[in-house]
């Protein structure tokens, strides 16, 4: 009853009761057993200089001490920097929050200084005067000064040196122990000067303790707490209940003093006994203390590495001050060697059977999700009524494997120590009972946080967030400040749990703390730093390009986070910061913010760069944390990047070189092992061509702005990596929402492998390293490698013609530079000059290779096109700056026969008759000049009948005429007239001098440039041969060719057609001349022959079906023969044009041929006995018998087969008519038709007969003789077709036969000229 009384007091009433100030946020259950001590520095701040003294007085930290009976004592020290004067009024309830011991460490530079260091010293004496033990002063004076010299020696020290202590004395009223040591000193004995301070401590309070122990139970006082002395004011401390109170109490402060001084198990014991006699009293807050201390002696057996962990974690504290304390995850701790864990089961296990340990692991529903003081009740309460504990987390529970030095356990663990799954529920009994007691929230608040370190080190989070959970509401009256420290350790102890979620809520709410509203002094840099470090909670990072690769956490939260760090940096005045968080902010959350959003954040950070100006570099913190760079990859947004090659005339080829001659061993382009695939598929990056060093490259970027208003982007610049590259900025102003090309130039200024990783951008006051692998959604590589060549020398080509309007249409037309054109009639001749400059400034051009390439064929092309190679080789090389001329001449090349149809070739030429009937055609040709001249003017080819224009004239160069010039215009409308026939002979070449070039080290490396000259040739009819014909001579060397050529021009042409003759003909017309040539000569026939039958040969041995014919070979060869030694020029009258024309392509009938070639048979006649010469005068009488004699020889390489020897006398009355009906007039005695079947080569053959005139007159003898065509037997079709000789039997000898073609036609080899014979009478 009165227990209940004094528990009603102690939550009523108007009086303030002494309470703990705040609570110790940093203890844990292992400090029940230290003894605390105060490490204080006194006088002025001088850290950096006492931190070394400071460090070795933490590290003894444990001692061994030997008790009186000589056993071993473990003693821990606990050093604070701080403690409360109130919290000392607690030492009764639970002594380890009794100060026991004082360290003070100052620096002094005089006596007055030292005088105030020991003033301060005392006072905190006094202070603390009710609990201090022992106290000690560490002083560092003045180093030692120089030794002093005199003259040349250097004064020796004092013997064992100058002690501080000498020359500097503490005042009367000091009475604690110092230590002097100067600034420099090492302090060696430092550390064990402590450890002698330790052990006074010990051994003062093991004096306290055994005086604890021998008080009797009967006289024994009640200790109460600060508050509760009020609660027994009027009761009766006599009373049963009230005596075990006091005992209970008394054996509660002996517990405590039992596990400071080492000895645990008794402190067990104690608190086991207790506990048991105060829950018999119902004093619920000495019932939770015993509890709390039961825990702290348990976990001190169970768990010392805790201490390890705490000595190493201070320790790396010095060490790494300003690191986030985010890298200590939950991963890390439990990978860590120094928090290795077993089974608890496995420590008890000759106490636990498996039914036991399967029931201890068992997880609770109902304890796992309380978080408030009631849940705790009901846990009590079933905890209390099981008989076999419960846990309150899934997971195990675990001690430490490995114990520290000091704590090596030997045996097994005392019976009455706590298992490792009651030390929560003990916890949650604590506190519950502490929160019966409004003054004991300090007290509930620390044990919920030792409770959470415990559970850490079981590893049960559940249990974590519940203890934590609980803190929250405890009501507890304090500042703000105490209010955020609470919220830091919270989010502290959610990290080690790996609740990143809850540590970042608490983490930011505590920096909301520090700017609240109403705050006098709102701490910004502190909101700052917790902020940033809430980032891992909401799934951020400080790097961009992680928080888009994981694209995790709430959008909305981190969108807000950021916005506030941007608040609060800018109110640190740290415009960098907020400009890097609002980059931030647009980089990593675009595609999660409206338009409208992404408008105003845009805005926003334009006008926060016009403050600070963002880069793309790291800024580092004053703490040290680093902030990366973050780059605005999408502002704008690119939708496809191409990498440029050089323009054509510009780019890099390779030389080609002839390639040797690898002997028998093939090559195959087929791989059959996937190397090669894998090697392609890892270059797929790789840039097909090159880029040339110093060469303008370009790259060609295609923008879009998805912000709706204009969007200035300046200094744009490609990024490259590897070999040194200059890139040019480049500006645009890009409309919203419209793809914009913009092209980005550079130049590479080594040689190498250049690394294309992007641009760079310069948008919203904020530049940007936008990199290709850093742009998502699109299928960019990671980067572009172009292989740089060396330098290449650059030219410059111009013409002496001028430009056409339009360049050329052929394949290559983008390596055009330039143009020419040019207009020639066909046959007329001219040059360009082509001006080649080497505008590089350091490369000499050292290779010129100069080609040419038209539509025209390749043939063709050599005789209107040529350029004088070893000329050009000679003006190599060209220095730089310099220049060369290239002469390029040009000859129109035209067709100037007229094409006839293929069958007016063998018209009426194949009968080998030049007599009257021949001359019906051309009846209205007028002719003139000497008798000799033939009569017959005619061609193979359509005969024209139109009638003579008497307006042509033609003339010697002596003046005299020589024949009349024949019209070509038509009568009426039909009819084809010359501008039909040369219609098709106006023709437009298309060319392209081509130049390839390099020198200095490309040239080297194999690699040269090409550019081209467009060159538009036209060409216009001039003369046109429309018909010839092949007359015989006079002497049997020569042949006559008679031409009919048409002047297609629309001037008058002079025509010059031999060495001495010239014509005019007027504009569209035509005129005939007939021009001597000589005969193709019998060796270049027999040489024909012998190609001839060389190439059937191979023919025959290629098993080629279509073989030559001799006849085909000598009609080339008489066309050839023509065209050689026939050249017409002409010249347009009035003007400088001029040209020749050509007889390449005429066409020969088999009569043609014959007259044009030397005649195979060799003639000798004789008349009367006297051989017959050329235009010799033979004259004989009317009725006298003359002898005719005529011999034949075979002077060619093939027998001569089916000849006819023919003899006619005819009169030619000179005016184209021929009587060839003597009969009356001349007889023949003997046969005039004599068949000679075969003559061999080099064979002779001789005929005689005599002549008889009846009439006087003039008689000419046309003597020749006909080959017929051959009738072959019937053989094989084999034989038929080949010309290769065939062996038959004739007559016993082996005869060489063929069935060629010049066996196939009738040939007419006549004796050129006729004879002529005047007969008189008599």
């Amino acid at each position: 009853m009165r227990a209940a009384v004094g528990l009603m007091l102690s939550h009523g009433g108007g009086v303030v009761e002494p309470a703990m100030s705040r609570p110790d946020y940093e203890q844990s259950a292992l400090h029940h057993s230290c003894l605390l001590v105060l490490l204080r520095g006194v006088g002025p701040s001088r850290a950096r200089i006492l931190q070394r003294a400071f460090e070795k007085v933490r590290r003894v930290n444990h001692i061994r001490v030997n008790d009186s009976s000589g056993n071993p004592r473990s003693i821990w020290i606990r050093f604070v920097h701080d403690h409360p004067v109130e919290h000392n009024d607690w030492g009764d309830f639970q002594t380890h929050r009794r100060l026991l011991g004082l360290v003070t460490i100052g620096k002094f530079d005089n006596q007055t200084e030292l005088n105030e260091l020991c003033r301060q010293h005392e006072s905190l004496k006094v202070r603390y005067g009710s609990t201090l033990y022992e106290s000690r002063a560490i002083f560092f004076g003045p180093d030692e000064p120089p030794l002093e010299t005199i003259g040349e020696v250097v004064a020796p020290p004092p013997a064992g040196g100058r002690r501080l202590q000498d020359e500097f004395t503490t005042p009367s009223n000091f009475k604690s122990q110092a230590f002097f040591y100067r600034e420099q000193d090492p302090c060696v004995d430092l550390e064990s000067r402590i450890g002698d301070f330790a052990s006074a401590l010990f051994w003062v309070l093991e004096s306290r303790r055994l005086e604890r122990s021998r008080e009797k139970a009967d006289k024994v006082s009640l200790l109460l707490a600060p508050f509760e002395k009020r609660d027994f004011v009027g009761l009766d401390m006599e009373s049963r209940n009230n005596r075990k109170r006091c005992v209970g109490r008394v054996m509660k402060n002996l517990a405590d003093l039992s596990l400071q001084a080492g000895l645990v198990d008794d402190a067990l014991s104690l608190y086991h006994n207790a506990n048991e006699t105060l829950r018999s009293v119902g004093d619920s807050l000495w019932v939770g203390a015993t509890e709390e201390g039961l825990v702290a002696a348990s976990a001190m057996l169970l768990y010392p590495q805790m201490r390890e962990i705490e000595t190493l974690h201070r320790n790396s504290s010095l060490q790494e001050a300003g690191t986030s304390p985010l890298k200590n995850t939950p991963e890390k701790w439990r990978a860590s060697d120094a928090t290795k864990k077993i089974s608890a089961s496995e420590t008890t296990a000759n106490n636990v059977d498996s039914a036991q340990q399967q029931q201890q692991q068992r997880m609770t529903s109902n304890s796992s999700s309380c978080s408030s003081v009631s849940s705790l009740v009901t846990t009590a309460t079933n905890s209390s009524a099981s008989d076999t504990p419960t846990t309150s987390s899934s997971s195990t529970s675990t001690i430490s494997a490995a114990p520290i030095p000091g704590h090596q356990r030997n045996g097994d663990l005392p019976g009455n120590i706590l298992k490792a799954e009651e030390i929560t529920n003990y916890y949650r009994k604590a506190i519950i009972n502490y929160s019966k007691y409004r003054h004991a929230a300090t007290i509930e608040t620390e044990a919920a946080l030792k409770a959470s370190r415990i559970c850490i080190e079981q590893n049960r989070p559940l249990d974590v967030a519940m203890f934590l959970q609980n803190i929250l509401y405890i009501n507890l009256s304090m500042t703000e400040a105490e209010r955020v420290k609470r919220f830091e350790i919270i989010t502290e102890l959610y990290q080690q749990i790996g609740y990143q979620r809850k540590a970042a809520f608490f983490q930011r709410l505590a920096a909301l703390k520090h700017v609240q509203q109403g705050s006098q002094a709102p701490d910004w840099n502190q909101s700052y730093r917790l902020m940033l470090g809430s980032f891992t909670g909401y799934l951020l990072c400080l790097d961009p390009l992680e928080v888009l690769e994981n694209a995790a956490g709430w959008p909305a939260l981190q969108i807000d986070l950021v916005q506030t760090l941007i608040t609060a940096a800018r109110r640190l005045g740290h415009s960098a910061l907020a400009t890097r968080h609002m980059t931030f902010l647009l980089q990593t959350q675009w595609d999660n913010m409206s338009p409208t959003e992404q408008s105003e954040m845009a805005v926003q950070l334009q006008n926060l760069s016009a403050q600070c100006e963002g880069s793309p570099v790291p800024l580092v913190l004053e703490n040290g944390t680093v902030i990366p760079p973050a780059n605005l990859t999408d502002l704008p947004y690119c939708l496809d990047l191409q990498v440029k090659d050089l323009p054509a005339h510009l780019r890099p080829l390779r030389i080609k070189v002839a390639k040797a001659d690898s002997g028998p061993f093939l090559f195959t382009p087929i791989h059959f092992n996937s190397v090669d695939r894998r090697d392609k598929k890892k270059d797929k990056n790789k840039i097909a061509f090159q880029w040339v060093q110093n060469d303008l490259s370009e790259v060609t970027v295609r923008l879009r702005n998805p912000l709706p208003f204009e969007l200035a982007v300046t200094d744009m610049r490609l990024l490259t990596n590897g070999v040194v590259f200059e890139s040019l900025p480049q500006t645009i102003v890009l409309q919203p929402h419209v793809p914009t090309y913009v092209a980005l130039h550079g130049t590479p200024i080594e040689t190498g492998q250049l690394d294309l990783q992007g641009y760079s951008t310069h948008t919203l006051g904020v530049k940007s390293n936008c990199r290709l692998k850093h742009m998502r959604g699109r299928s960019f590589p990671p980067n572009y490698l172009v292989d740089v060549i060396p330098a290449l020398p650059r030219i410059s080509v111009k013409t002496s013609l001028p430009q056409t309007a339009t360049f050329s249409n052929m394949n290559s037309a983008d390596i055009v530079v330039t143009s020419a054109s040019l207009t020639l009639y066909n046959g007329e001749s001219s040059s360009c000059t082509i001006t080649i400059t080497n505008e590089s400034t350091t490369l000499p051009l050292e290779h010129l290779e100069v080609s040419i390439n038209s539509n025209v064929e390749q043939e063709l092309q050599k005789k209107i096109f040529r350029i004088d190679g070893e000329a050009l080789k000679a003006k190599l090389p060209v220095p730089p700056q310099g220049s060369i001329e290239i002469i390029v001449d040009v000859y129109a090349e035209a067709d100037f026969v007229c094409p006839q149809p293929p069958a007016s070739v063998h018209s009426s030429a194949a009968a080998g008759d030049y007599g009257a009937a021949s001359l019906t055609h051309y009846s209205n040709v007028s002719t003139s000049g000497h008798a000799s001249l033939p009569s017959r003017v005619g061609s193979p080819q359509h005969r024209r009948n139109e009638p003579q224009n008497s307006s042509f004239r033609s003339t010697f160069s002596s003046g005299q005429p020589s024949l009349a010039a024949l019209s070509l215009q038509p009568a009426g409308g039909g009819g084809a007239g010359p501008s039909s026939l040369g219609s098709q002979y106006s023709p437009h070449i298309e060319a392209q001098v081509r130049l390839k070039y390099s020198g200095g080290e490309a040239l080297t490396a194999g690699y040269c440039r090409q550019c081209a000259v467009s060159f538009n040739l036209e060409l216009l009819p001039s003369a046109q041969i429309t018909s010839w014909d092949v007359l015989p001579a006079e002497v049997a060397s020569q042949f006559y060719l008679v031409l009919d050529i048409s002047n297609l021009t629309a001037q008058e042409m002079s025509l010059n057609y031999t060495d001495t003759k010239n014509i005019l003909i007027e504009a569209k017309e035509s005129c005939r001349v007939p021009i001597p040539v000589d005969r193709c000569s019998l060796e270049q026939v027999v040489a024909a022959r012998a190609a001839e039958v060389a190439e059937n040969l191979e023919r025959e041995l290629c098993f080629r079906t279509q073989l030559l014919s001799f006849n085909d070979a000598l009609s080339k060869l008489c066309s050839l023969h023509i065209a050689e030694r026939v050249k017409i020029n002409w010249l347009l009258t009035g003007t400088d044009i001029q040209g020749i024309a050509s007889l390449r392509g005429i066409v020969l009938s088999q009569s043609m041929v014959d007259l044009t070639a030397v005649s195979p048979l060799e003639w000798a006649i004789s008349f009367q006995e006297t051989p017959v010469q050329p235009h010799s005068e033979i004259v004989c009488t009317v009725g006298q018998r003359s002898l005719l004699s005529i011999q034949l020889a075979n002077q060619s390489l093939q027998p001569l087969r089916n000849l006819v020897l023919s003899i006619k006398f005819y009169q030619d009355y000179l005016n184209g008519m021929e009587n060839y009906n003597l009969e009356t007039r001349v007889a023949i005695s003997g046969p005039n038709r004599i068949a000679i079947p075969l003559l061999e080569k080099q064979e002779q053959k001789q005929h005689n007969c005599s002549v008889i005139f009846f009439t006087p007159g003039r008689f000419k003898a046309s003597i020749e003789c006909t080959s017929n065509p051959q009738k072959q037997p019937e053989i094989s079709t084999s034989l038929l077709t080949r010309s290769c000789p065939a062996e038959t039997e004739n007559d016993g000898q082996s005869v060489m036969f063929s069935s060629s073609y010049d066996e196939q036609q009738a040939h007419v080899w006549k004796f050129i000229p006729p004879i002529e014979v005047t007969v008189v009478e008599q």
